[in-house]
């Protein structure tokens, strides 16, 4: 028709096409450009990463180096027990308290010691019994007689079951040359010659030759002053 201008069709339909196309080139570009810088980032941290592991390294070889360089550690405290001149070194040598070992029987502590009597000095003889055949001495001392090592002189044994810890005791009076006997509540009893039980906690009084006697007839014992 006259006046009409007629316009291809696919001009109308390119236009939409190429605004499109150029919209989305201008909103990939901050896109890239984000993606461009988080790459950078990580590439250098990953760098940065092993520059500090490299200088730990180093610095782990320089002192492992250094250590090994410097002249052997040595402690004057510690002691080499193979060397046979080490322990002379020792102050605690020095104590003698360190290198002496205290015999068992030295930790008892004995109220009297028993001893062999001298000719012609006071005595306990044993007549019968445990202690027969051997005499004591009883000068200025006390004997004690039972089966505790820690009270008794005069021992008996301790599967001796007639005779108590602490039976009795026997003491000198050098002022008037008799014996004092005293039983300590012994379960079987101290006797005289007579056969009299002494009573507990009790003292007599024995004068040169007389004897007495443990548990019964058993164990006799005799007190001699030759003086």
């Amino acid at each position: 028709m006259p006046g009409l201008s007629i316009l291809p069709v696919n001009a109308f339909a390119a236009e939409p096409l190429i605004t499109a196309s150029n919209q989305v080139k201008v909103g990939t570009l901050p896109l890239l450009a984000a993606l461009g810088v988080g790459i950078a980032v990580a590439v250098g941290s990953v760098i940065a990463f092993l520059h500090m592991t490299a200088k730990g390294k180093e610095a782990n070889d320089s002192s492992s180096t250094t250590v090994q360089d410097d002249d052997p550690f040595e402690d004057s405290s510690i002691v080499d027990w193979n060397d046979e001149g080490a322990m002379s070194s020792l102050e605690y040598e020095h104590n003698p308290l360190t290198d002496y070992t205290i015999p068992i029987t030295q930790l008892l502590t004995y109220p009297d010691h028993v001893e062999a009597a001298a000719p012609g000095e006071p005595s306990l003889c044993g007549v019968v019994g445990e202690h027969s055949g051997s005499c004591y001495r009883i000068l200025n001392r006390r004997l004690s007689f039972g089966r505790d090592p820690s009270q008794c002189a005069i021992l008996f044994p301790i599967e001796a079951a007639q005779i108590s810890r602490l039976h009795c005791s026997l003491r000198f009076m050098e002022e008037s040359r008799l014996f004092v006997l005293e039983d300590h509540g012994s379960s079987n009893g101290t006797f005289l010659a007579d056969g009299q039980r002494l009573e507990p906690g009790k003292s007599y009084e024995l004068r040169s030759g007389q004897r007495f006697s443990l548990s019964g007839h058993e164990h006799w014992f005799e007190v001699r002053d030759d003086a």
